[in-house]
């Protein structure tokens, strides 16, 4: 990844595709002193992470073009160090092996409306010493 941005602790990238979601999960999560970066498709999600490093990715899985999931499965391929959270309004949604295999299990899934985003502060947080 020649000419990356570095990463320092805590950066987080935001996939959404509803602009009110990622904008107030943005905001919410630099009042946790976390830098935040936004993409609103999975698509323009992978060309960041070919340019730039990220610690986390909180990924909705319904977004118009590339889903979640299968966004999950290639960023993990362009930089295996990133972790995930889950963050869907499906509430059919379940954890397919291949997510599983890739380390996300059911606590890394956040249903919407999340009525205490501090429930999603919390997960960030262990996410992100998962990785330490």
């Amino acid at each position: 990844m020649e000419g990356a941005i570095l990463s320092e602790s805590g950066r987080i990238l935001v996939i959404d595709d509803e602009i009110s979601i990622r904008e107030s999960l943005c905001a919410f999560l630099e009042d946790y002193d976390y830098q935040v970066e936004s993409a609103e498709s999975a698509e323009e999600a992978l060309e960041r992470l070919r340019h730039e490093i990220f610690d986390l990715a909180i990924v909705d899985m319904r977004l118009s073009g590339m889903s979640g999931d299968i966004f999950i499965t290639k960023a993990i391929r362009v930089l295996p160090s990133l972790r995930f959270l889950i963050h869907t309004g499906s509430v059919e949604f379940y954890l397919s092996d291949e997510l599983k295999r890739l380390g996300i299990r059911e606590e890394h899934v956040y249903l919407k409306p999340l009525n205490d985003l501090t429930m999603l502060a919390e997960g960030v947080r262990k996410r992100l010493d998962e990785a330490a």
